[in-house]
């Protein structure tokens, strides 16, 4: 299986915009998205590397990625 260039222009697009959504987060939730979602740390290992509770660790993750889907709302119904 193989994706069309269509498919590919959009995926592509699509993760230049998540990109700008996480450099657009503040700079304690852009530190847990990254860490969590695209180093792929632990939850605790991404704690610790934060010095923070891995419940806080949750807590920022959870705003960090409504606001992400916030801001790749209006793409993602426009690019689907």
């Amino acid at each position: 299986w193989e994706p069309t260039p269509e498919r590919q222009a959009v995926t592509s697009e699509l993760g230049d915009k998540l990109t700008e959504g996480i450099d657009m987060l503040p700079p304690d939730l852009r530190a847990a998205v990254v860490l969590r979602d695209v180093e792929g740390q632990s939850n605790a290992e991404a704690a610790e590397i934060l010095e923070i509770t891995v419940s806080s660790l949750k807590s920022r993750l959870h705003r960090a990625r409504v606001l992400l889907r916030k801001y790749l709302a209006d793409y993602v119904a426009v690019a689907g």
